[in-house]
């Protein structure tokens, strides 16, 4: 057993790989790392592959074998010396021939054949329990019969064995064995408060559906009003005993085969629970336990996000932004908004939603963050940035900006002379055009539209040059830029946003257009529902948001226009006689 230093525990994992692969006799390489301890979270899979492939013995491994989560699907993947990387069934290298990585979804299940002698790094984390260890070593089919395993953990997980074990010298396998019975015997003790609580329901409903809906509790005293305290798993299994009889009658509205089975579960928990504590508040625990699971499988569906560092935008002469007839004519590099979508979103089924492409991105807004060898996120799904502010320009293109390129051009957008302003484009706050899209009116207050009137020149000056009141001259000009804009084009915006509620009736027609695509086959006129929306919200965080809003219920009615029209078409087929 190796205890790895602190530090970065991936590179110093990797470096541990490379440490053991270094002596002159090939026979004591690693042939494989069952990361069961996820100890390499946070990095990718064909970042760690690239990280040893230069250094593992040439005579023994002609490439990595890694699982690509990358891709939609999933897939094995080996990685080649010469940089060359193809799934496992077309790559002319065998797997015994590979450096293989388990990363921790590949420890149970994946079954990939290793040389007869594979020596493994196996890694351990906190709580590990007997299953998921026995899982992992068993990817060396023939453990003992020639492969054996090395393991390794981090220094937390190597003093909670201690603490447990207090070996006389250095850690050994046995140890490990021991803490892990430990923490598997624990969380089984963990389950026998719930496991004996649902016994005692279903002994007390069964046959019997009045007692199966129990009284809901809603009042803060009813739920919060006893203390927590520690009891024993026997203490809190009686409790819960008692709770479920009084409720329904007692012993004598029971069976036989039903108070038999009671019996049983209080033997079981007399058995095993009496040395266990458990957190108890009286009867009423449902609720917190309910909690508990929830926090639970919020849990299970938590994704490693990998390490990233922000990437340091590019500067570019602002000030051409007044010269410019649209964002296409920019000193810099701008993409369309259906492009975006199409290369470096997925799923790639958001393509065929309908995005304007009469909106623009600059590339300071798109990329935002690189992986630690430097290279850009080639899917930005999770580093998508905040539509904050939009460039409209005098033909109605709509160019969306970084945070740093709009302080930039908001202080040349001040200073710049007002004169000869209907050609130039304008500075709007993206909240300020969606306001306005959304209540199709002038609000009567001032807001924000730039260019403003020159610093040099009063309010009351322009006022008396133009003979009306500067705000009245404002809102019109606002008027006239947002009234001029595509509306599908404001739409595809909002939806890049995240936004979900469309008050307006014209951008909903836009948003269904958007989501019926207007492909044809051979034997298919009907429109069709695409996109998959749901995913652009999901991307900014605002999923809560989409039950029962504008995008759910336009999505829904696609659905149904699209079942529809293939009904209907089914139906004409059939009268027809065609197959």
């Amino acid at each position: 057993c190796i205890e790895l230093p602190e530090g970065q525990i991936p590179s110093e994992l990797l470096n541990l790989v490379i440490e053991y692969s270094k002596p002159c006799s090939d026979e004591f390489a690693l042939h494989a790392i069952i990361d069961s301890g996820a100890l390499l979270a946070g990095m990718k899979n064909v970042v760690a592959a690239k990280h040893i492939i230069d250094n593992l013995p040439r005579s023994i491994f002609k490439g990595v074998l890694f699982f690509d989560n990358e891709t939609y699907t999933g897939q094995w993947m080996i990685l080649e010396r010469s940089g060359r990387c193809l799934p496992k069934n077309q790559s002319p290298i065998s797997e015994r021939d590979a450096f293989v990585i388990f990363d921790e979804p590949r420890c149970r299940g994946s079954d990939i054949k290793l040389r007869f002698d594979a020596r493994a790094l196996l890694t351990i984390g906190p709580g590990m329990c007997k299953d998921k260890l026995m899982q992992a070593a068993g990817r060396l089919r023939q453990l003992d019969r020639g492969q054996s395993l090395l393991i390794v953990g981090g220094k937390d997980v190597f003093a909670k064995i201690r603490s447990y074990c207090a070996p006389q010298n250095e850690i050994v396998s046995r140890d490990v064995l021991q803490w892990t019975m430990k923490n598997t015997v624990q969380a089984t003790a963990n389950g026998l408060s719930n496991w004996s609580s649902q016994g005692f329901f279903f002994v007390t409903t069964f046959r019997k559906p009045n007692y199966a809906v129990e009284d809901e509790k809603l009042e803060l005293g009813q739920l919060y009003g006893e203390k927590f305290s520690q009891n024993t798993v026997v203490k809190a299994v009686e409790l819960s005993r008692k709770y479920h009889f009084a409720r329904t009658g007692g012993k004598a509205n029971l069976s036989h085969a039903c108070l038999e089975m009671a019996n049983k579960i209080e033997i079981q928990v007399n058995r095993y629970g009496h040395d266990f504590t458990t957190s108890l508040r009286g009867v009423d625990e449902e609720c917190e336990r309910e909690l508990e699971l929830e926090l639970e499988e919020e849990e299970e569906i938590e994704e490693e996000v990998p390490r990233m560092i922000p990437i340091k935008e590019t500067y570019w002469d602002f000030s051409t932004i007044f010269t410019a007839d649209s964002p296409a004519t920019l000193p810099i590099t701008v993409q369309i908004l259906p492009r975006v979508v199409q290369r470096q979103l997925t799923p790639s089924s958001l393509a065929n939603i309908k995005w304007s492409d009469r909106v623009y991105c600059t590339q300071n807004f798109l990329d935002s963050v690189a992986n630690l060898e430097g290279a850009k996120a080639v899917y930005i799904n999770k580093f998508l940035r905040l539509v904050d502010v939009v460039i409209i320009f005098p033909n109605g293109m709509l160019l969306l900006i970084s945070e740093y390129e709009a302080d930039s051009i908001l202080q040349l957008f001040w200073n710049h002379p007002c004169e000869g302003r209907d050609s130039i484009p304008h500075f709007f706050h993206y909240n300020f055009v969606t306001r306005m899209a959304d209540t199709e009116h002038m609000p009567q207050k001032p807001l924000l539209v730039l260019p403003a009137v020159q610093r040099t020149l009063s309010i009351r000056t322009y006022q008396l040059q133009h003979q009306k009141p500067f705000l009245s001259i404002k809102r019109h000009k606002v008027r006239l830029i947002l009234g001029g804009l595509n509306i599908k084009a404001v739409t595809s915006v909002r939806l890049f946003a995240g936004e979900t509620m469309y008050f307006a009736n014209s951008q909903k027609e836009a948003l269904e257009a958007m989501l019926l695509s207007g492909s044809q086959s051979q034997m298919n006129t009907a429109k069709s529902a695409s996109g998959e929306p749901e995913k652009i919200i999901e991307m900014r965080g605002l999923l809560h948001l989409l039950p029962y809003s504008d995008l759910e219920q336009i999505c829904i009615y696609c659905a149904c226009k699209e079942f529809r029209s293939q009904s209907q078409m089914n139906t004409a087929k059939s009268a027809s006689g065609e197959p």
